[in-house]
């Protein structure tokens, strides 16, 4: 049986908690241990007695903590105050975004442990599935956010997204028709603004402009983003390749063109960021103004809503720790469960050598 560890999230406004006490009682009663660091859950509003009541043991240290589990089940990369407890006999299951990180990568591989990314796992279909949840949610903050940095007192343009009688409403364009982005246009054309999308497949365009005739789809050519992104209140960018550094798809060129108060909100900013020359920000300092344009850059954009997050995150997650837990890795290859096959090809670090080979190419391509 495996000993699973749920470190307290440190990465600044994160108060997301990758298992609720509902997913922990499942993994007990599989007669696995759970433990739990103290608050871990707090800030999703989950209370240590919760954990408790369901069989977790909670400890009072992260240094406890990862001294207890071999399975270490987090949101977020680890940082110095996780590495620092780290050890090589660990399973680090997480979202890890390594293309945007070789330091990171490193570390992994000096640790020699072993490391599996939410956001590399695929199912049968070719989706992310454990990626999916917090895109969505990342995509309807954008525009929700987004619309509030318009705001006159924010900095912005003083526009409001779906305008009233008398008024235009607010024109708000999307880089990328996937997940984060479908959502992030299904708030945007809830909230009455015109909206364009950009994209590379077409199909994805189709779907989306069936789904929502008022908005305007186009085939992605640098020509088009600078045509449209040059005229828009916000610009969102969710564009996403798995596994690899989102490409740059929003130039400094055309940014510079953009209507002074306008805002642009990169989802894409924990694979590198979509947007040439953007900084990462923070739920406290959550934007900064260059070239008279907002830009707004949070990695960890879905612990704003932490509580919604974390259930569908562990609802999400919670079949593959159950096999995590409960099967051998060199097992999993030939398994005829496609869970743990997924797992298995998911893995970016083994045993301290890099085993993903799209990840190995970003590496190569440096």
């Amino acid at each position: 049986m495996m000993k699973i560890g749920i470190p307290l999230e440190i990465m600044t406004g994160e108060g997301r908690v990758p298992l609720t006490p509902e997913a922990c009682r499942v993994l007990v009663d599989a007669g696995h241990s759970v433990f739990l660091q103290e608050n871990a859950g707090i800030n999703s509003g989950y209370s240590d007695q919760e954990y408790r009541l369901i069989g977790a043991q909670v400890v009072s240290s992260s240094q406890i903590l990862y001294e207890s589990a071999r399975l270490i089940v987090k949101v977020k990369q680890p940082l110095a105050q996780d590495i620092a407890s780290l050890r090589s006999d660990h399973i680090v299951f997480s979202y890890l975004h390594l293309a945007a990180d070789f330091a990171l990568v490193q570390t992994l591989c000096d640790l020699r442990l072993t490391a599996i990314p939410f956001e590399s796992v695929l199912d049968e279909s070719g989706h992310l599935p454990l990626l999916t949840p917090m895109s969505q949610v990342a995509g309807r903050i954008a525009a929700i956010r987004g619309a509030s940095l318009l705001f006159r007192n924010r900095g912005g343009r003083g526009i409001l997204l779906g305008g009233i009688d008398g008024a235009e409403a607010g024109h708000v364009v999307v880089l990328g028709a996937g997940v984060a982005g479908s959502h992030a246009l299904a708030s945007a054309v809830a909230l009455a603004a015109k909206v364009d999308v950009i994209d590379l497949n077409e199909k994805k365009l189709q779907t989306l402009k069936e789904k929502y005739p008022a908005i305007e789809t186009h085939l992605s050519t640098p020509e088009i983003i600078e045509a449209l992104c040059i005229d828009a209140d916000l610009v969102i960018g969710a564009v996403l390749l798995a596994g690899r550094r989102a490409p740059i798809v929003l130039r400094q060129s055309v940014i510079r063109q953009m209507k002074e108060g306008s805002v642009i909100v990169d989802i894409s900013i924990d694979q590198g960021g979509c947007v040439e020359g953007i900084k990462t920000t923070s739920s406290e300092t959550l934007c900064y103004t260059e070239h008279g344009v907002i830009h707004s850059a949070v990695p960890n954009m879905p612990a704003a809503v932490a509580r919604t997050s974390s259930q569908s995150l562990s609802s999400a997650i919670l079949p593959y720790v159950l096999k995590l837990a409960g099967s051998d890795l060199d097992s999993m290859a030939d398994s005829p469960s496609a869970a743990e096959r997924a797992l298995y090809h998911a893995m970016a670090v083994k045993n301290g050598s890099i085993v993903d080979n799209v990840l190995q190419d970003e590496i190569n391509r440096q």
